[in-house]
């Protein structure tokens, strides 16, 4: 892949990335023109020629010793190791469950439902490749796409909530028929609004970088605010938790930023110290009143449902199938919560472990990034967290799009502490 070709496939991807955030959902009732534009902007970056090659199996034929790669490639690069893994995890979960659910009967649009978020999920086999070569390009483009995405659909939710600022702590709002705060872009933004802003502060020797800080600090803000107000618990106190890590590496770096940091604590905690305690004791309350959100009796559920039969238990029942879910009123349902569950459901135990291979083999570059850019690897910490641990965001394109912006970020080790 030339340079020319991976800096084109930047701009598609980051262009797909302002339509998701401005115009799409994260999970589309039906397929309609922006979430096509979207989809032909993907393949615009990735082409097609490799795509064909992973979901065929072809591209684990190493006759040279790293035939996977796509031309122009034919070496193995020292951030790359992860990509046979991924390749040979994809092949299984792409075709044995779907056949399997073929073979069980399941409806062509229930399997489609489960195949578009699998190849999200293992997108980064498919755009690293495709953009590696654009190296710092391709991470600043990626991590600003995915933050400017997280900030517009914050911004959609704050204007179909009429903009009630006032609303933070003294009552709940409505998530909406969209759910545009559960996409992970939001709580990455949440995260890496502020962190960039502490970076441009931290490094800047000239003014404008401290005026560019200003709008990442209120973008950060604003997606902070939409999570308490919608009482996303959970995802708030990843972000706060994120946020915290990486303004202690700051100061440990830069001791002269513990001042500007307790003088914004400061006047956060007197312009709005009523809806942070209100906040506060919403969370406390939903956590009291919903616990973990029934994810044990839907995990019951699926388990029930493997170990009744060896071949479900091996190999799951496929792309396409339901179960009734307790978790949405025992309604039959083509998802869970969580990954495991869902994996465990549609792919058995032997997706289960393909899948884990698969994320497993994604530490080794994260661990590199954290000891190259904390403040990165500590950003993608929240959204991947609560997507392939605790929500169905698993299922969604930006969690694709963070992962491989962690793994472009691993190879190139520059990012948000050097902007």
């Amino acid at each position: 892949m030339t340079v020319a070709a991976a800096r084109t496939g930047t701009l598609s991807m980051a262009a797909a990335l302002l339509l998701y955030g401005g115009l799409s959902v994260p999970a589309p009732p039906a397929l309609r023109g922006v979430e096509l534009s979207i989809g032909l902007l993907i393949l615009l970056s990735i082409g097609w020629k490799w795509p064909l090659a992973v979901a065929s199996g072809h591209a684990l034929r190493t006759p040279t010793g790293a035939g996977w790669m796509p031309s122009g490639m034919q070496w193995m690069p020292s951030g790359m190791q992860w990509m046979p893994v991924a390749v040979a995890a994809f092949a299984w979960l792409l075709w044995v469950p779907l056949l399997r659910g073929a073979a069980l009967g399941w409806d062509a649009v229930d399997i489609l439902r489960d195949v578009v978020p699998l190849l999200y999920l293992f997108l980064p086999v498919l755009l690293v490749p495709a953009l590696r070569a654009a190296g710092r390009t391709a991470v600043r483009a990626l991590a600003g796409g995915v933050g400017i995405a997280g900030l517009l659909l914050a911004l959609r939710w704050w204007r179909q909530a009429d903009w009630g600022f006032g609303a933070i702590g003294s009552r709940a709002m409505a998530d909406g028929g969209a759910y545009l705060l559960n996409a992970p872009a939001v709580l990455f933004a949440a995260v890496v609004l502020p962190a960039t802003a502490l970076s441009l502060i931290g490094i800047g020797v000239r003014f404008r970088y401290w005026l560019a800080a200003i709008p990442c600090a209120v973008g950060g803000a604003l997606c902070l605010a939409a999570l308490a107000g919608a009482v996303h618990r959970t995802a708030l106190g990843l972000a706060l938790l994120s946020l915290s890590l990486i303004a202690l590496w700051w100061a440990r770096r830069q001791a002269w930023l513990a001042l500007p940091l307790l003088i914004g604590l400061g006047l956060a905690a007197a312009v709005g110290g009523d809806a942070l305690v209100g906040a506060w004791q919403q969370a406390a309350e939903k956590t009291r009143l919903t616990g973990i959100n029934a994810r044990w009796e839907e995990a019951a559920a699926v388990i029930e449902h493997a170990v009744a039969s060896p071949w479900a238990l091996l190999f799951g029942d496929g792309w396409g199938a339901r179960i009734a879910n307790p978790a949405v009123g025992g309604w039959r349902v083509g998802y869970t919560h969580t990954l495991a569950s869902y994996s465990l459901l549609k792919t058995g135990l032997c997706g289960m472990v393909a899948l884990a291979a698969y994320l497993g083999a994604l530490v080794r570059p994260w661990c590199g990034l954290l000891a190259a850019d904390p403040p990165l690897a500590l950003a993608v910490v929240p959204p991947l967290a609560m997507a392939l641990c605790l929500h169905t965001s698993f299922k969604y394109l930006d969690t694709g799009v963070i992962l491989s912006l962690m793994l472009l970020a691993a190879e190139c080790r520059k990012g948000l502490s050097e902007p």
